[in-house]
């Protein structure tokens, strides 16, 4: 039978994506693995350092470990990489209750807010944000060129599963509108104003109070909980905590490079300096150096330097 679960996985000593290539191939891994898996997809959120996602399955088990073993596969292959990518197991929340439901909604699709990274959930290509409500925000837009089943098949590596009545931009990405449940989120929702307040809605008591209707006996769906493998690397919760709160309120874009953009300067000026196959092939000397370049020129912190140098 199937059930609703948040899932999250995250890998807090490596950034899992380098760039816009990494993102869309875990997009299309996981296409893979919900098809393989038999489950489906309510919205999810891809981070560098970690993924948010509220799937039906009858196996989270299954659906997380074949997502990330392929993924890891292309990743291993492309940087000349060995081992597991990412931290290991994955956490979950049992999902039941409209108002539970809308909460973990809500949070995934408005994640990069929270860690900084974008301004607006609609900034960030790699969710589903932008996937909901598409006539209604304005957001017709559509690929020039759709793949067909048998350019896709050729897209993807060999082994990959794909339902044929999903399409394929001519970038080599499912388009999210089209493997989403975008239908049962949307009525979940009801119109696109409630999606717009509840997914710019600042945290608060008001979630905790509200999911109590529900009736399920399950905790409230929370920034805490919904960040417990984040915290769990934490120096201070409360200062991660914090920051968060800080960046929902934020009226202003975010200053500092993200994870992506500072490990394309890194991939593409000092691997290339030093006529290294890939970050994974510098030495600790170089990445020194590179750290030392990256925290004076563009103000980086020192966890994400280390966690996009792999120190």
């Amino acid at each position: 039978m199937l059930k609703t679960y948040h899932l999250c996985f995250s890998s807090h000593r490596e950034v899992m994506y380098r760039n816009a290539e990494d993102m869309n191939h875990s997009f299309n891994c996981l296409c893979s693995a919900l098809y393989k898996t038999g489950s489906r997809c309510l919205a999810e959120n891809d981070m560098p350092s970690h993924h948010h996602g509220c799937y039906e399955t009858e196996c989270p088990d299954e659906l997380i470990r074949t997502k990330r073993h392929a993924y890891t596969l292309y990743f291993n292959e492309k940087y000349d990489r060995k081992g597991p990518l990412g931290d290991p197991g994955y956490f979950s929340i049992v999902l039941e209750g409209l108002r539970h439901l809308l909460a973990a909604l809500s949070y995934i699709i408005r994640n990069t807010v929270h860690h900084g990274i974008t301004s607006t959930p609609f900034e960030w290509p790699y969710c589903s944000a932008n996937a909901f409500f598409r006539k209604e925000l304005g957001k017709l837009y559509s690929p020039d060129i759709l793949l067909s089943p048998a350019q896709i098949e050729r897209t993807l590596p060999r082994r990959a599963a794909f339902d044929p009545q999903w399409k394929m931009g001519v970038e080599g990405v499912f388009l999210r509108e089209s493997v989403l449940e975008v239908p049962m989120v949307e009525n979940l929702y009801a119109t696109p104003k409630a999606f717009n307040y509840l997914i710019t809605r600042l945290s608060g008591e008001d979630w905790s109070k509200e999911q109590e209707a529900d009736g399920n006996g399950l905790p409230p769906i929370t920034l805490e909980n919904m960040e417990s493998l984040i915290l769990q690397h934490a120096v201070s919760r409360e200062q991660v905590i914090a920051d968060m709160l800080r960046n929902e309120k934020a009226r202003y874009a975010p200053a500092r490079l993200n994870d992506l953009q500072l490990c394309e300067i890194i991939d593409n000026q000092y691997v290339t300096k030093y006529h290294a196959y890939s970050v994974y092939h510098l030495t600790d000397f170089q990445k020194n150096e590179i750290a030392n370049e990256l925290y004076r020129r563009h103000h980086a912190g020192v966890a994400q330097i280390r966690r996009c140098l792999v120190m």
